[in-house]
C-alpha cells in the first residue's frame, strides 16, 4: 500500500510567510518600474505629437522654421488648431490644469505650485501642457497626468524647449550641454530630465 504525504499545516504557513516575503519585497519594485516605463512613454508621446503638429504646420506654411509660421505669433492658435485638447485653463487658473499643490523634487525639495503665464490646456491624453515664447524658440512645461500626482519634476513634471527648428530639446537653441541627471533630480519643474531619458533610451533610471 502506497503512503501519501501531505504538507502539514507549519510547513504550510512557513512557505506561505517566504512567499509574502518574496512579494512585499518584489512587487512595490515591479510597480514602480511600471509606473516609471509609464511616465517615460507619456512624455515621449506628448513630446512627439508638438513636434509633428510643428513640422506639419511649417510643411503647409513653406517655412524653414516653426519662428517663421503665423501660429508661432499665436501659440493659443497653434495648440487648439493642431492638437487634441479638452480642456483651456486661463493664467489665472493654471492650478485647473496642472497640479493645485506644490511641486516637489526626486530629491525630496518642494516648490511654489506651478503657475502659466498664458492660458495652459489638457490634452485628450491627460497631459497638461504650456506653451511660452522664449526668444525664437518655445518652452514647454508638460504634466504627463495633469493635476494627479506625484506631482514630482522629473516624474510626471518636465520642461522643455522647442527650437526655432521644430526639434525638442533641453534649451531654447538646441545646442545644449550634455543633460545632467543631479539637475533633473533637484529641479521640481523636470529641468534636464528630458535630455536625460532621450540619452537613456527612454528608461527612468534615476
Amino acid at each position: 500500500m502506497n503512503k501519501k504525504f501531505a504538507f502539514s499545516l507549519s510547513e504550510v504557513l512557513v512557505t506561505m510567510s517566504i512567499i509574502g516575503v518574496i512579494s512585499a519585497l518584489t512587487v512595490p519594485t515591479l510597480i514602480n518600474s511600471y509606473q516609471r516605463k509609464a511616465y517615460s512613454v507619456q512624455l515621449r508621446k506628448t513630446v512627439n505629437d508638438i513636434v509633428n503638429a510643428v513640422d506639419m504646420l511649417i510643411t503647409e506654411e513653406g517655412k524653414s522654421k516653426f519662428s517663421a509660421t503665423t501660429e508661432y505669433a499665436n501659440l493659443d492658435t497653434f495648440v487648439t488648431n493642431r492638437l487634441k485638447t479638452i480642456k483651456t485653463c486661463a493664467s489665472t487658473e493654471t492650478s485647473a490644469c496642472f497640479a493645485n499643490t506644490a511641486y516637489g523634487t526626486i530629491g525630496g525639495g518642494n516648490s511654489a505650485a506651478f503657475a502659466c503665464a498664458g492660458n495652459s490646456y489638457v490634452l485628450a491624453s491627460s497631459a497638461a501642457i504650456c506653451l511660452t515664447k522664449d526668444g525664437s524658440a518655445v518652452k514647454v512645461n508638460v504634466d504627463i497626468n495633469g493635476n494627479e500626482g506625484p506631482n514630482i519634476g522629473g516624474r510626471d513634471m518636465f520642461e522643455l524647449y522647442i527650437t526655432a527648428d521644430g526639434e525638442a530639446a533641453d534649451c531654447p537653441s538646441g545646442n545644449c550641454e550634455d543633460p545632467s541627471t543631479a539637475t533633473c533630480t533637484s529641479s521640481a519643474l523636470g529641468t534636464d530630465c528630458y535630455g536625460v531619458l532621450s540619452e537613456a533610451n527612454w528608461q527612468m533610471n534615476y
